[in-house]
């Protein structure tokens, strides 16, 4: 299992390949020039010389055979013939068979590939060192540093023999670099010469910057960009030429660098020595008929809408709501930036299996051509699971039933029911033994408008392209456990654009909740009342209660949807106030209670003023590896009834997604002593400012049937109050440095690309309450022993934490 070589000469090239290193680069980055080696290390077992995935390999290879994997495809691809002529006037049937055998071709010539199940799930194919691979790596760094501007460099190598492997290190000599100094643009049209030179602050090359292949490249793209989205259709980037001059010898104050000229070359294309720019002449856009079904089966629509002609086949949507969609307008001046527009609302609809176009750019007018298939218009998908309490309890099932219905009223509109009904296995909060049922069924309703349903007909037109949306909702939501019985009805409507592709505002303009307790067990209802005496106020949860605000959000999130990580960052900024409109009219108060109770004191009312802020910096340290960043920080201020605000805007330390070495919920506020129930369970400890700071790294450790990676973390921070009973709760500055909770520890991820299964275990280094270092009280017999004043806390989420 140890995965010996077979052969110890290092010229037959049977010594594995180990790790890359690179000396004398200051400027390029170890990463960089790691990302351009295509050979990998084989995995070791705790960086020993190792190699138990060789071993796995090798032994799947004893009983591999690669011929009789061959004929199982060449079976395969014949039974798909055979089949096919069967069914060859079967459109339907034809597709369902391509559909199966294409599975199963692919999954016999993986086999062929990459071997039996030992060898391409377990294993791993051995890594050995070839000089010629690593002479070729060489090389293709040295072009690299020439594409970045250092024309003067060297790159050789040299090998290390360790045990059974060949160890790489890179020698790189940068050398002087070049500095672009100045650019000039040469074109023979004078309207596109005035446009280059109107958009020369936006150029890549700038004067003064270090020479940069990559950035001639962006250049290209951002000239052949301006000049489509003012008409030239034609106009493409390899148009763009550069000439190079570093000939010219220029007294320079400093040495070390080494000077260049750059002539930037705009060549026409020879047919339009004078191009014009282009125009729209005509914009059709076109629903055919569900995927497979013939045209002749359906009756065509034809209307015509802001000079746009709409063909219906089968579905109809409202031409008005398209129309603020599509952005290619006939009489229009050609704009690329229109057309890719127009592609992503479509996209964004949820309305479409997929929308194609085409041009005919006859002279030098355009002819606009969409064809869209429309999505089902019912869609219905269930899905079941486990819900597993973190603290004290067990398992529990749960159902979620969801129900869709697309172009509701013609109108691109959507809406959507889901039914979530659950059961948990919880400890009671009043007694001692015993594990309690609790049951949990929700029913949430939503109608989204893609558009935002606003008086305002000029607003509406100018967000048009800001993929703006507007849902109403309702929802109801029971919740039953042996001490109480709790239900919640929902009302909420709220806008949201994205101004870029990056940023998102979200603005809920009504939100309202009725909270009711219809029952109350007496011993849970005195365990209330003595928390609250301790400055705890769960009590307030547990009335009846109206909640009602309004809340706005703004994030921004640089982050790649897919590939490696980069360098990125995301923030997320939210504001809301409470019982807005219980200012403006007061007699709110009273109609409310009329509606819901008999007397003023029926519904207790909530007002207050509520901000948070998140903010989290990636950075990637190597092809698999990533260095994170985050603060989350935010306080509400209560002015209503009682001074309180609604238990849930709270804010909480502690669990998965926080400090992860407390309890969900259980750390804090400040340094008080935490809350324990005379069932010796610990109580949530809400706090009305919140700061907390986390440290990640995180890197691949291994691959099977998905990446597992690792996380190192340090967690910091702490949830204070304002004016609590308990004054060690409160936020003091004398105090504060002292009460800034410590942990640390170290995760494991399970990533299957569609679901990330997360485990995290958390110490404590620093105890705000004891206000002393604990990690010393880590005892290695008593790891998970939660009587302990350090215990390792596990911690299982979905997805990263941040």
């Amino acid at each position: 299992m140890t995965g010996c070589a077979r052969k110890t000469s290092t010229e037959s090239g049977n010594y594995f390949l180990g790790n890359s290193t690179f000396k004398g680069n200051k400027v390029i980055s170890d990463s960089d020039l790691d990302a351009l080696i295509p050979q990998r290390p084989n995995s070791r077992f705790l960086s020993l010389p190792i190699f138990p995935k060789v071993g796995i390999y090798q032994f799947g290879q004893l009983f591999y055979k690669k011929e009789e994997k061959q004929r199982k495809v060449i079976e395969v691809t014949q039974n798909y013939q055979k089949e096919s002529r069967l069914h060859e006037n079967n459109v339907r049937q034809l597709e369902k068979i391509q559909r199966r055998y294409a599975k199963r071709l692919a999954r016999a010539q993986k086999r062929v590939d990459e071997g039996n199940f030992w060898m391409r799930v377990l294993g791993e194919a051995p890594v050995y060192y070839n000089q010629n691979d690593v002479a070729k790596n060489a090389e293709k760094m040295q072009k690299y540093l020439y594409n970045n501007g250092f024309f003067q460099n060297t790159v050789s190598f040299k090998s290390d023999t360790t045990f059974k492997r060949i160890r790489v290190k890179y020698l790189i000599a940068e050398n002087r670099p070049a500095i672009l100094d100045q650019i000039n643009y040469q074109v023979r049209n004078q309207m596109i010469d005035s446009l280059l030179e109107s958009s020369k602050k936006d150029a890549t090359l700038i004067s003064k910057k270090r020479y940069d292949g990559d950035a001639f490249e962006e250049e290209r793209i951002r000239i052949e960009t301006l000049l489509r989205d003012q008409g030239y259709f034609g106009f493409s980037r390899q148009n763009v030429s550069f000439l190079i001059n570093d000939t010219i010898s220029k007294p320079k104050t400093d040495s070390l660098f080494k000077s260049v000229d750059v002539n930037v070359r705009v060549n026409l294309p020879a047919k339009d020595a004078n191009p014009i720019p282009y125009t729209i002449e005509s914009v059709r856009f076109e629903v055919l008929p569900p995927a497979g079904l013939p045209d002749s089966l359906f009756k065509k629509d034809t209307v015509y809408s802001q000079g746009i002609q709409y063909i219906f086949a089968d579905k109809k949507f409202a031409p008005r709501i398209l129309d603020t969609k599509i952005r290619m307008r006939p009489g229009e001046l050609y704009s690329q930036k229109n057309e890719r527009d127009t592609q992503r609302q479509l996209s964004l609809t949820d309305q479409f299996r997929f929308v194609n176009y085409n041009f005919d750019s006859t002279g030098h007018k355009i002819k606009v051509h969409y064809q869209a298939i429309p999505l089902e218009k019912y869609q219905v998908s269930a899905d079941v699971g486990l819900n597993v309490i973190q603290l004290q309890g067990a398992p529990g099932p749960f159902a979620n039933l969801s129900y869709k219905i697309r172009n509701v009223f013609n109108g691109l509109e959507n809406f959507e029911a889901n039914l979530r009904g659950g059961i948990e296995l919880v400890p009671g909060f009043v007694e001692n033994n015993g594990i309690y049922r609790s049951q949990e069924i929700g029913l949430n309703t939503s109608l989204t408008f893609p558009r935002l349903l606003i008086p305002f007909r000029r607003f509406q037109n100018t967000s048009a392209l800001y993929n703006p949306r507007t849902q109403i909702g309702l929802g109801y939501n029971y919740v039953e456990r042996p001490e109480y019985t709790r239900t919640n009805v929902k009302v909420a409507m709220s806008y949201s654009w994205q101004p870029t592709v990056k940023t998102l505002w979200t603005l809920s303009f009504i939100d309202l909740n009725i909270l009711n307790t219809t029952k109350i067990q007496p011993a849970f209802q005195n365990l209330l009342e003595e928390l609250f005496l301790q400055g705890n106020n769960l009590k307030y949860s547990f009335n009846r209660s109206f909640v009602s605000d309004v809340n706005l959000t703004f994030v921004h999130n640089t982050n790649s949807i897919i590939g490696p990580q980069k360098n990125a960052h995301y923030f997320r900024a939210s504001l809301e106030s409470g019982g807005t409109t219980l200012n403006i009219l007061p007699s709110q108060e009273k109609w409310i209670n009329n509606i819901f109770g008999r007397s003023r004191d029926t519904l207790q009312f909530y007002k207050y003023l509520r901000g948070n802020i998140d903010f989290r910096k990636y950075w990637p340290t190597g092809r698999r590896s990533s260095f994170i960043a985050r603060i989350n920080t935010g306080a509400i201020y209560s002015y209503g009834d009682n001074k309180v605000p609604p238990y849930e805007k709270y804010f909480f330390a502690g669990g998965s997604n926080s400090l992860r070495a407390w309890l969900p919920r259980r750390l804090g506020p400040g340094s008080a002593a935490p809350r324990i129930t005379d069932a010796n369970l610990s109580i949530e400890a809400p706090g009305e400012f919140l700061l907390e700071g986390n440290l990640e790294w995180r890197g691949h450790l291994a691959k099977f049937f998905g990446d597992i990676n690792y996380a190192l973390f340090v967690d910091m921070g702490n949830v204070w109050s304002f004016n609590a009973q308990n004054n060690s709760s409160n936020l003091k500055a004398s105090s504060f440095p002292k009460e800034i909770a410590v942990g640390t520890g170290f995760g494991i991820r399970y990533d299957l690309s569609f679901f990330i299964l997360r485990f995290d275990f958390g110490t404590k280094v620093y105890d705000p309450y004891s206000q002393k270092f604990v990690l010393d009280k880590l005892k290695l017999n008593r790891l998970f022993n939660r009587r302990e004043e350090n215990f390792l806390n596990i911690n299982l989420g979905v997805g990263y934490p941040f």
